[in-house]
C-alpha cells in the first residue's frame, strides 16, 4: 500500500500542495496504527473506505467520513479500520481563505465535519465516490476548487508572509519578517495566527522539520540542524511522535512511510 500524490496546475499551486490517494483492500491488525504529522497544511480528507478513529490517550473518537482537519502543532495518531480507501486535499493557509473564506485560527487544532466548512463539500464527497480512477477523481476536485476560488488581499497577503516563512524557516527572525511587511512585530503575529492558526515561530519549526525529515541526507544528520540534542529530541517527539533515531526505522505507519520515503509529486496539469 502506498499514498499517490497529484499536484496542482497553474494558479492553483498558490493554494493547494498536493492531492493525496491511499487505497488498500485490506489491512493487517499490526498495520492499522499511524501517526498524522503537522505539516503546515490544512487537510481535506474523503473516506469511503472502514470507520478510522483518532486516538488520544485513552479516547477514541471516530473521524467523520467527510472531514476537515485543521493546522496542527503536534503529531497525532490514529487507527485505521480493515480497509483504507482515502483521497485527501492538503490546502495551503491562503487555499482555505480563498476557496471557504474563513481563516485558519477557526479550525486549528480541529477535526469536523466538512459540511461545517462548505455544504457542498458533501455534494462533492459522493460525486467523487462514483467516478473511477486516481486521475478523474483529482481532476473533479480541482475543477470544484477552481469554480470555488476567489481571490481577496486577505489570501494574497497570507500566501505571501506563508511564502516568507516557506524561504526563510531555517532562520526565521519575527523582528525581520515584520519590517519586510512593514508591520509590527504583534500586528504581525495577530494576523498570521488568525490567518494561519499558527504563530509564525511555530509554523516555520513545523516547515523545518518537514524539510529535514523528507531529505534522507539532512535526516541522518538531523543533529546538526538544531542548537542542541535537546532541542531535536524534543522537536522529533513532538511533530512526529518519534524519537531521531526511530525514524530511521518506521515500517508501520503509512504517512510516515510515505513522508520519510516521497518520491515526488505527480503532475495533474
Amino acid at each position: 500500500m502506498e499514498i499517490k500524490q497529484f499536484g496542482p496546475s497553474g494558479i492553483l499551486q498558490n493554494f493547494v500542495d498536493y492531492i493525496w490517494v491511499v487505497e488498500s483492500d485490506l489491512l493487517k491488525e499490526e498495520e492499522r496504527e499511524d501517526i498524522i504529522m503537522p505539516l503546515g497544511h490544512i487537510n481535506l480528507i474523503f473516506n469511503y473506505g472502514s470507520e478510522y478513529k483518532l486516538i488520544e490517550r485513552e479516547r477514541e473518537t471516530f473521524i467523520p467520513d467527510a472531514a476537515m482537519i485543521g493546522q496542527i502543532k503536534s503529531a497525532r495518531h490514529v487507527r485505521y479500520g480493515s480497509k483504507v480507501n482515502q483521497i485527501g486535499i492538503s490546502l495551503k493557509p491562503a487555499g482555505l481563505m480563498s476557496f471557504f473564506h474563513i481563516p485558519g485560527a477557526a479550525i486549528a487544532e480541529k477535526i469536523i465535519d466538512a459540511n461545517e466548512v462548505d455544504v457542498t463539500l458533501h455534494k462533492l464527497y459522493h460525486q467523487i465516490e462514483e467516478l473511477n480512477g486516481s486521475e478523474e477523481k483529482t481532476d473533479k476536485i480541482y475543477e470544484y476548487l477552481k469554480a470555488k476560488m476567489i481571490i481577496n488581499k486577505n489570501s494574497q497577503r497570507i500566501s505571501e508572509i506563508t511564502d516568507y516563512v516557506e524561504s526563510n524557516y531555517e532562520d526565521l527572525n519575527i523582528g525581520e519578517m515584520a519590517e519586510y511587511f512593514s508591520l509590527s512585530i504583534s500586528a504581525l503575529e495577530r494576523f498570521f495566527k488568525k490567518s494561519v492558526g499558527l504563530t509564525p515561530k511555530t509554523y516555520g519549526n513545523i516547515l523545518k522539520f518537514r524539510k529535514n525529515i523528507e531529505n534522507e541526507d539532512r535526516r541522518k544528520n538531523l543533529q546538526n540542524y538544531y542548537y542542541d540534542q535537546s532541542h531535536l529530541i524534543k522537536n522529533a517527539k513532538k511533530f512526529s511522535g518519534k524519537t531521531a533515531n526511530e525514524l530511521e526505522h518506521v515500517n508501520r505507519e503509512l504517512t510516515l512511510q510515505h513522508i520519510l520515503n516521497n518520491n515526488g509529486v505527480n503532475d495533474c496539469s
